[in-house]
């Protein structure tokens, strides 16, 4: 980040903002699972080298008459152990930096709030974090964090707003859509669950290349079908629809690592009867390829950027675009079933790799999303959700189960915990099928 004392935040950062300090704070969460236990002197000496890289990542947000923006911050940032809940928010006032790092055991955690930066931009931020942690633990050279002409100008861009940069009004275009299906059931968005679904990255390569389509694409289509199990019949007919993020890096010149992506859309009508999963997934694979042109992306993005632009929403004071916007993201919820993100292939610093055994990324939610990412052959879902019932869930392992793709799953809660998420998902099944059953016997009365 350029030396100032503040700079605006972007056009999603906006957006983000208006969640501060509420509990629906957007917060990534990604994690390495080391060889050994972690030294926190190496972690703390590791930190302080990344923010000297990336300093727009210690920062505080503030509030002005018209807009919040970022503050960097006063203090250098201390890494600590975990104790806080995963993806807690980070904003709890004006000095609150937005972002942590945190230690258990072998477990290295990065958390940062979307306000900063999307999953791209963290994921580097994470890599020279773990590639310093590595130099100062192993004394392995963190060879990745360059010094040359090119690496220094990347980060002389790292705090642009590429929003901002490349909008253009003529471009902006709408994405109309049938109402979606939403999953029923009983919420707690006040202590969602979080898991880590742990899949071989090589198998699951060989079965997408079998139904020759991308390992994003079967994951998506996989939700798809896991989600489809546990629909009611009378819901068929409306359109499973997800959201997918889109880098926009590889469409536009940018090196920026705060927020810059666009978002894919994937929609599927079930029917009366069940396609199998390799005709979804080819589904899937070309609405993806048409949702990831250019011009497609472009359109969506500038519309995005459009609402920020409105000359009225620029002249409101702050609480009055809080509350736009707040209304805006809470609209755009109901768009869309769920979220899958994919990261792709994660590359560490070579000299970090050999000291790393998996790594995986969740995020903070008020629903359901899945956040996909392969390291070395581990291929990591991330599955964050507030629903009491874990059907889908369980759905979604039956899926890989049932191909021979044995995974193992990672949950932040203890055996008592999982026991009563159990019983609880069984007793709101038998609910909600005791009302199909009646629907179903009063649609026959009227019948008669």
């Amino acid at each position: 980040m350029a030396r100032a004392d503040w700079y605006r935040l972007d056009n999603v950062g906006k957006f983000y903002a208006a969640q501060a300090g509420s509990s629906a704070q957007t917060v990534f969460r990604f994690s390495a699972a080391m060889a050994d236990a972690v030294d926190a002197e190496a972690l703390q000496a590791a930190l302080d080298g990344t923010v000297a890289l990336f300093p727009s990542f210690n920062v505080c947000l503030r509030s002005g008459l018209f807009w919040h923006y970022l503050e960097p911050s006063r203090e250098a940032p201390q890494v600590q152990p975990e104790v806080l809940p995963i993806c807690f928010g980070l904003h709890t006032g004006p000095r609150s930096v937005l972002f942590r790092v945190s230690w258990h055991e072998r477990r290295i955690n990065l958390e940062v709030s979307h306000m900063i930066s999307d999953g791209r931009g963290s994921l580097e931020f994470f890599r020279v974090l773990v590639g310093l942690y590595a130099q100062e633990r192993y004394g392995a050279p963190c060879e990745d964090v360059g010094n040359d002409a090119a690496a220094l100008e990347a980060r002389r861009h790292q705090a642009e707003d590429s929003f901002s940069r490349h909008y253009d009004a003529r471009c902006a275009t709408s994405t109309p859509s049938a109402k979606p299906f939403i999953l029923p059931g009983l919420r707690d968005q006040a202590q969602p669950t979080f898991m880590e679904y742990h899949l071989p990255a090589g198998r699951v390569h060989q079965w997408a290349r079998s139904m020759g389509v991308s390992v994003t694409s079967l994951i998506i289509a996989a939700v798809i079908c896991a989600i489809r199990a546990e629909m009611p019949a009378r819901d068929r007919s409306r359109p499973i629809r997800l959201d997918v993020p889109v880098d926009l890096r590889q469409f536009f010149e940018s090196t920026t690592m705060r927020n810059f992506f666009g978002l894919a859309f994937v929609s599927y009508t079930p029917g009366p009867s069940d396609e199998p999963l390799d005709a979804v997934a080819a589904q899937v694979q070309q609405q993806i390829l048409a949702s990831c042109t250019a011009d497609a992306v472009k359109g969506r993005m500038n519309r995005m950027v459009a609402l920020e632009k409105n000359a009225a929403l620029r002249l409101a004071p702050l609480f009055a675009k809080d509350l736009v916007l707040g209304l805006a993201d809470r609209m755009a919820a109901r768009e869309v079933t769920t979220t899958v993100s994919s990261l792709g292939r994660v590359t560490l610093p070579a000299s970090a790799a050999p000291f790393v055994r998996s790594v995986s990324v969740l995020t903070s939610t008020r629903g359901l999303n899945f956040v996909a990412c392969t390291f070395d052959d581990d291929l990591s879902i991330g599955i964050s959700t507030a629903y009491r019932s874990l059907a889908v869930v369980r759905s979604l392992c039956r899926i890989f189960a049932d191909q021979g793709i044995q995974g193992r799953i990672d949950i932040n809660q203890d055996a008592q915990q999982v026991d009563r998420r159990v019983r609880e998902m069984r007793f709101e099944e038998t609910v909600r099928q005791m009302g199909a059953v009646r629907k179903e016997r009063s649609g026959h009365a009227h019948l008669r």
